[in-house]
């Protein structure tokens, strides 16, 4: 196995884009992150080339391994509702952690969590309170969000998710408040 150094997390560029897209549809057969293959929306959109807050990308090597990004609440619906309530906040204090994925090749080098501390860190200094959705057959990541504190506020249903999937809305309790 070829040593490729620490992973290293930085902001997203728009170079990154097509990298990450193809990394995101690597390791889609195996995770099944999208649930949706192929995207009913342009790549882009997807990672949230135009409305995230943040984005970052994982390198390891000097190739890009791994993205994550927030953004604000978009519609005040039900999932922004379950998750202002969990967190005993408004809608307007919720930052959604999206897209977070990382290629086969960079697992087991602590990059998925990297990601995520770096984004809910951001989110928190934005005065936001972290929250997200994840599908319960993504195992690996409903895990890695579970290990770290994340607790589920509800199950809804979702037009983008089979019907008899429920799309977990999870919290991350902390420094920012009752949830």
């Amino acid at each position: 196995m070829q040593d490729l150094g620490s992973p290293r997390i930085r902001p997203r560029r728009a170079a990154d884009l097509p990298a990450l897209a193809d990394v995101l549809f690597a390791q889609q057969p195996e995770t099944r992150y999208p649930y949706r293959n192929p995207l009913p929306v342009p790549v882009e959109q997807f990672l949230h080339a135009d409305d995230a807050r943040a984005a970052w990308t994982a390198e390891l090597g000097g190739r890009p391994v791994g993205h994550v990004c927030w953004t604000a609440p978009d519609d005040a619906g039900e999932r922004d509702r379950h998750c202002a309530e969990a967190h005993g906040c408004s809608v307007a204090d919720l930052g959604w952690v999206s897209t977070l994925f990382v290629g086969a090749a960079a697992r087991g080098h602590g990059v998925g969590r990297m990601l995520l501390d770096t984004v809910v860190a951001d989110v928190r200094r934005a005065g936001r309170r972290p929250c997200l959705e994840v599908l319960p057959l993504h195992a690996a990541a409903h895990g890695l969000y579970r290990a770290v504190g994340w607790t589920e506020a509800a199950r809804v249903s979702a037009p983008w998710a089979p019907p008899d999937v429920p799309v977990v809305l999870m919290v991350l309790p902390g420094a920012d408040g009752p949830a």
